[in-house]
């Protein structure tokens, strides 16, 4: 089965499974966004660091009872962003609140990630309780995989990615996704497999067993 661990886009296709992301720029629009969707569809949700001066930080542990939801798999969009015009100091206090969260509730989270890397690196070390970290499309060269890899993170790739850092990635620890691109994630997978030389039914399955490691499914 082909995994999408991070889409902008609602498809509905055979043998493909889709973490659709939601929106989160405020509590009703979260809500809004949860009542969109059925019960068998697998969504993630979170405040994007873009949005954080969009939230009052008392509210954002009302976003707990969406983030319990079964069919939320992911905490994110999260994360933070030094070329962003939001106060990075704010940006901080919205992303470790959600950390929080993820980690009460046993969650993974998916991170948006600019310039930031070291900041990321000691929250981690903080709430070392949630299951697994995942960089979101993730364009870095080997010493950056290399980086992340070595603090325990995975790594998700999607339409544009350096071919040395998915090389230096190890295959148990990558995923693939479309983001915003409207293009069939095969297409990404078939880029990959081309870059890594094995099939991708090889890497569908190898990325299947990642995915049922990390949601324990």
């Amino acid at each position: 089965m082909l995994i999408d661990i991070h889409s902008h886009h609602f498809h509905i296709q055979p043998c493909r499974k889709e973490l659709l992301n939601l929106q989160a720029a405020s509590l009703a629009d979260a809500r809004a966004s949860m009542l969109t969707y059925e019960n068998n569809r697998f969504l993630s949700l979170g405040i994007h660091p873009w949005d954080a001066s969009l939230w009052c930080l008392d509210d954002i542990p009302a976003l707990n009872s969406f983030f319990s939801d079964h069919r939320v798999l992911l905490i994110g969009e999260i994360g933070l962003d030094k070329a962003s015009s939001v106060s990075f100091d704010l940006q901080k206090n919205v992303f470790e609140a959600q950390v929080r969260m993820a980690e009460q509730i046993r969650k993974p989270v998916l991170l948006h990630v600019v310039r930031a890397m070291s900041e990321i690196f000691e929250i981690k070390k903080v709430h070392q309780s949630v299951p697994a970290w995942i960089i979101h499309g993730f364009r870095g060269k080997k010493q950056t995989t290399e980086q992340y890899i070595t603090k325990g993170f995975y790594l998700s790739f999607g339409a544009i990615f350096n071919e040395g850092g998915l090389l230096a990635c190890p295959i148990d620890r990558m995923f693939f996704e479309t983001d915003i691109n409207t293009e069939d994630i095969e297409l990404v997978y078939e880029r990959a497999a081309k870059v890594l030389d094995c099939s991708v039914f090889e890497l569908e399955s190898q990325v299947e067993k990642n995915f049922n490691s990390v949601f324990n499914k």
